[in-house]
């Protein structure tokens, strides 16, 4: 006991740190660096690679967001071309025509539909 003081238990956590680390050898200081410089650097792997901000997870919603795209834009071919396709069959009669006699093998009285088979 000093000054009619009693030690607890908590003493040497309450001492600074800086004041410890002073006191101890440059071996444990380098280390307890260098681990905490590895800590960190795990942290910061951890951060970059992982979860919703990761750069894996913006790499794949960057190729997905690309087909989406690609997607899209083979929808936007169909519509026209479908697009082209109602308004010809709505007007052009030798369309009609040439749909019917191609794809259903209609013919005009008295034809005669030959077909070769290759």
């Amino acid at each position: 006991m000093r000054n009619g003081r009693k030690k607890s238990l908590l003493d040497p956590i309450k001492q600074n740190l800086v004041e410890r680390l002073s006191n101890t050898d440059v071996r444990i200081r380098r280390k307890m660096l260098r681990v905490l410089v590895v800590l960190v650097g795990l942290f910061l792997f951890y951060c970059f690679f992982s979860g919703s901000y990761g750069f894996i997870r913006i790499a794949k919603l960057h190729l997905q967001k690309s087909q989406l795209e690609e997607r899209n834009h083979q929808l936007l071919v169909n519509l026209v071309d479908a697009e082209l396709t109602r308004n010809r069959l709505h007007t052009d009669m030798k369309y009609i025509e040439h749909i019917a006699r191609s794809r259903h093998y209609f013919s005009r009285p008295g034809e005669v539909i030959y077909r070769f088979k290759q």
